[in-house]
């Protein structure tokens, strides 16, 4: 494939993902984003969100972004919440694929092999679970994205005046305000550039004061959404270094070698062990290598740190390429190996695309939770006052309750038992359930409004998985008959 093959189908692939790639990855790029702004919006009460709201811990700069889109489609006549999701996840795509070109153009220059010129462009555009962080309109993406634009203009610059230093400090320290833990990039790059480049105090002076100057801007969005003058970064390292460790451990502590068995189980064996060792042969052979000093404090720190999730190295994913890349060089140039002429090295890399197009046909056509679609449902189909009623597991609540993809006229409720429907209801209602049996002996008119998955995947109920998998139905029930 030429590039501009590569670019067209990796925009078609980032616009798919962003359209069908619903949901969310993890509960904090719904509840600390998505509800922190249905607070704002008047959809919740501040009772209703996470301890990280009251302690007032996390950046408030995309809960802002999400309101300011709210009023700004509010004045257009769209007010629908899966609509303006979808919108910030393609904002996301769009972000992110500026991001990847910007990379790729500032490394494909030293890149003299044209086989790994190729590898290296295909592996910035069409790595699956790069197109899958790259649609998600999370704090991992967004601090991740806008930092590597920055890392790519300043790699491409190649006799910059202290303006462009201004510059570079300002994208920065944004990356900062989307997610706190990007500091540890910024501050490996600062100190790339004291002890290796030898920058001089005025260039420094400027890329500081353009992480200020954002800082500054900062605090001013989070003076507006928590309603108080605040640090919200220092109460992130206050609440979950000094004070309350307790709490972050109640999520979980894992051994140091957490991200090395999750990265080679998760980015599908064998082929991920090529990521382990890309990094680490890097480490070892380019001590004085930028990437090294970018992404060594941030990898040691996740590792030192009890509590961890494979999501907080989603900020890196971009590098991997160039990391692949340049321990390739590493390899062919002291142990004299071609990669392409073994035979064994063949089938794997053509094993590894293979899995690679495999999987990014999942991920762009998957949703990330399937839960929404059921909302998408209620939302979509009900926009008159109802109640939808429960037995045994309230489908809005996970972990928290859902309020963000909920109508105010839609009421919940709890039943002990089904035939509390006769008593509690008159006309129209809604039953939620993961056991259809529950409505076996149910006297009222009632049909099927929605289901997980389509009937027809019934077709393939091989060793009936179906009855052992937890789909949601939702059935609309007339209790007047």
């Amino acid at each position: 494939m030429t590039v501009k093959t590569t670019y067209i189908i990796s925009a078609l692939l980032f616009l798919l993902a962003a359209v069908f790639s619903v949901g969310y990855h993890h509960f904090d790029e719904h509840f600390q984003i998505l509800e922190f702004a249905a607070f704002k919006l008047g959809m919740t009460e501040a009772s209703n969100l996470p301890w990280e709201y009251h302690k007032q811990i996390r950046p408030s700069i995309q809960p802002v972004m999400v309101v300011l889109v709210h009023s700004f489609s509010s004045a257009l006549g769209i007010d629908n919440p899966f609509t303006i999701s979808t919108f910030l996840r393609v904002l996301s795509a769009i972000l992110s694929f500026i991001s990847v070109h910007l990379l790729y153009r500032a490394y494909r220059r030293e890149i003299e092999d044209m086989v790994l010129r190729k590898w290296f462009l295909f592996l910035s555009f069409l790595l699956w679970f790069a197109v899958y962080n790259n649609v998600r309109f999370s704090s991992e993406n967004w601090s991740g994205t806008i930092f590597l634009i920055a890392f790519a203009l300043f790699y491409l610059k190649q006799s910059p005046n202290k303006w462009y230093y201004l510059l570079w400090g300002t994208l920065f320290g944004l990356s900062f305000l989307f997610r706190y833990q990007v500091g540890l990039l910024i501050g490996g790059l600062m100190l790339w550039l004291i002890f290796v480049k030898k920058e001089t105090i005025v260039n420094l002076a400027f890329l500081t004061s353009g992480i200020v100057i954002m800082f500054g801007v900062g605090v001013l969005i989070d003076r507006w959404f928590y309603g108080e003058w605040i640090v919200t970064a220092w109460r992130y390292f206050e609440q979950t270094l000094l004070l309350d460790l307790d709490r972050v451990s109640r999520f979980g502590t894992s051994p140091w070698w957490y991200y090395f068995e999750k990265t080679f189980i998760k980015a599908i064996p064998p082929f991920s062990i090529v990521y382990l060792l890309s990094v680490i042969i890097v480490f070892v052979f380019r001590r004085k290598d930028i990437l090294t000093w970018i992404l060594l404090p941030f990898l040691l720190t996740h590792i030192i740190i009890g509590h961890k999730e494979l999501r907080f190295l989603f900020p890196v994913i971009g590098l991997l390429p160039i990391f692949i890349v340049k321990a390739t060089e590493i390899v062919q140039s002291r142990w004299n190996h071609s990669f392409g002429n073994n035979t064994i090295s063949r089938i794997f890399i053509r094993g590894f695309w293979i899995t690679n197009i495999l999987f990014l046909v999942i991920i762009v056509f998957k949703p990330a939770s399937h839960q929404i679609g059921l909302y998408k449902a209620v939302y979509t189909q009900y926009s008159d006052p109802i109640t939808l009623n429960y037995i045994e597991n309230n489908p809005y609540y996970r972990i928290l309750d859902i309020y963000y993809y909920k109508r105010q006229s839609l009421q919940i409720k709890k039943l002990s038992s089904i035939e509390e429907l006769s008593f509690n209801s008159d006309g129209l209602c809604l039953f939620a359930t993961q056991n259809p049996k529950e409505l076996d002996d149910v006297k009222h008119r009632h049909s099927l409004v929605y289901t997980t998955f389509p009937e027809w995947i019934r077709n393939f109920n091989i060793n009936n998985w179906i009855e052992r998998t937890k789909f949601w139905y939702v059935y609309e029930l007339d209790t007047s008959t």
